[in-house]
């Protein structure tokens, strides 16, 4: 696909840090891109914005890619930086995303309760297995970010 008519996820820019691609950028020019970035069919990214960042450094016109349809693009979103190496800050800021998201799936309240075929959502349990945490770390990241923010 032509680098010109990706686009970048807004709701990435939200909720990750923008990290150091130096050495990312190094290695897609020695051993060109090893996995294809996930777009959607009007070409956003849902994974592999950095991978996008840095062939556009390069200069590159096309790129490899991978189209999907998700249900939910920032869910998908999310999903796909799973295993990625997160700050706290990235952790709160993909709960407070997933959070609401998995609100507006769902719902809230007692009707919601109807969605979930009478089952009740513990929503830090589902949020911390979604966000690849522990329920105590998201906890702790949560109280933190609420008491001292400047400790995060």
């Amino acid at each position: 696909m032509k680098v010109s008519v990706i686009t970048p996820n807004q709701t990435n820019d939200e909720i990750y840090d923008k990290t150091d691609l130096s050495s990312l950028v190094g290695s897609i020019a020695e051993n060109g891109l090893l996995e294809p970035i996930v777009v959607t069919k009007t070409g956003t990214i849902i994974s592999g914005h950095r991978r996008f960042a840095a062939v556009k450094e390069l200069g590159w016109e096309d790129i490899d890619v991978r189209i999907v349809e998700p249900e939910n693009e920032i869910i998908a979103l999310i999903e796909h930086n799973r295993y990625r190496s997160k700050t706290e800050k990235d952790i709160l800021r993909e709960s407070r995303f997933l959070e609401k998201e998995l609100k507006k799936r769902i719902g809230s309240g007692r009707n919601a309760a109807k969605n979930r075929d009478g089952k009740k959502l513990h929503m830090d349990l589902e949020l911390a297995k979604n966000l690849n945490v522990g329920v105590t770390k998201l906890k702790q990241l949560r109280s933190i970010e609420n008491y001292q923010p400047q400790l995060i």
